[in-house]
Parts: C-alpha cells; sequence; structure tokens
C-alpha cells in the first residue's frame, strides 16, 4: 500500500485516532514566528489539524497540500475561509513558487528521500523563507506508532540532528528541539 491509499484509508477516521495537543501546537506557531500577511504552504495537510493556528496569524494566504484527496475532503468541511486553498497534489508534482514559510506537521517521517524534499522545498520559497518540520509528539513515539503499522512501518522520523544535517545543503537552520515532548526544527533559505 502506498502513501496516498494508506491516508485515504483512514482520513474520515484519522481527527479520531490521533491527539494532538493545542497547548504544543501553539508552540509550534510561536517558536515559528509567522510575520502577518505571510504565504504559507502546508504541506501534508492532512485534515488540516495546523490552519486554524495558522490563520490566527493573519496570513495572506494558505496553501493546504496533501497528496490524499480524502484528507483534503475532511479539511475543506473544517474550513471554508477565502485564506485556504486545497490542493491535491504530490509535493513533488507541485511547482508554484514564492512562500515566506513551508509548514510540514505531522508528514516529514512519509518521505523517503529527504534531501530531494528539501532541494524541491527550497525551490518553492521567497529569498530567507523559512521551512518548519514538526511533531507534536517525540521521535520516539512517532516511531513506535509507525512500526504497529506495515504500511508505515518504514517511515521514521530521524534525529533532529541528521534533519539538520540534510536540511543545512539547502538551509540555515535557526532552531532544533529534539525532546520527550516535541521534534521542531526551522530553517531559513541559503
Amino acid at each position: 500500500m502506498n502513501n496516498k491509499e494508506f491516508f485515504n484509508q483512514i482520513a474520515f477516521k484519522w481527527d479520531q485516532i490521533c491527539n494532538h495537543s493545542e497547548e504544543k501546537l501553539r508552540k509550534i506557531i510561536e517558536w515559528s514566528s509567522v510575520a502577518k500577511n505571510a504565504t504559507i504552504l502546508d504541506v501534508g495537510t492532512g485534515t488540516g489539524v495546523l490552519i486554524s493556528y495558522l490563520l490566527e496569524t493573519s496570513p495572506a494566504q494558505i496553501v493546504a497540500l496533501d497528496i490524499a484527496e480524502n484528507m483534503i475532503a475532511v479539511a475543506k468541511q473544517k474550513y471554508k475561509s477565502d485564506r485556504v486553498e486545497f490542493i491535491v497534489s504530490d509535493i513533488f508534482e507541485y511547482h508554484q513558487k514564492s512562500f515566506d514559510y513551508i509548514f510540514l506537521y505531522s508528514v516529514y517521517p512519509h518521505f523517503e528521500d529527504k534531501d530531494a524534499l528539501f532541494m524541491h522545498l527550497s525551490k518553492l520559497m521567497k529569498k530567507d523563507g523559512k521551512i518548519v518540520i514538526a511533531h507534536s509528539e517525540s521521535k520516539e513515539k512517532i516511531n513506535a506508532r509507525h512500526a504497529e503499522n506495515e504500511a508505515v512501518r518504514s517511515h521514521i522520523l530521524p534525529p533532529v540532528e541528521i534533519t539538520s544535517r540534510i536540511m543545512s545543503k539547502y538551509f540555515m537552520v535557526c532552531k532544533k528541539v529534539d525532546n520527550q515532548e516535541m521534534y521542531y526544527i526551522q530553517g531559513t533559505k541559503k
């Protein structure tokens, strides 16, 4: 089963089976220092868990992108803002440019070629754009949950230092958190 099939299959029960701490989501937004009127790409938006928090930053636009059309269908039911555009696409097939911020919330382990991912994302960003990779749980919890399911067993969240090394070819890493509570890394486009 590929990523698209897996996430389409669980989309309609995703919000019931996944717990996302409001406190931690607010911390992610706080650490990210999103500027007013920013253009934001939410990669792997899923059911739009991060969207309400991003809307609080008064963005000009949020592009909420996901490979699974069922995930987008759920997210569309939750958000009717004209500042949010929903797109069903593989990120590698998406080529719109000029984002101020790119967020990858609870999606990073699902990309096999992380170097190719960062290279592609850097092309979608404005000069000095920021990238944020975040999980509201520890990598140990994420990896243990993935280990329980054959479809995502190999989707490992690496230590932040490994992610930082890969990212550093395209981004200047500004902040790293990898503890028992959260996983967060932020970079600025070089």
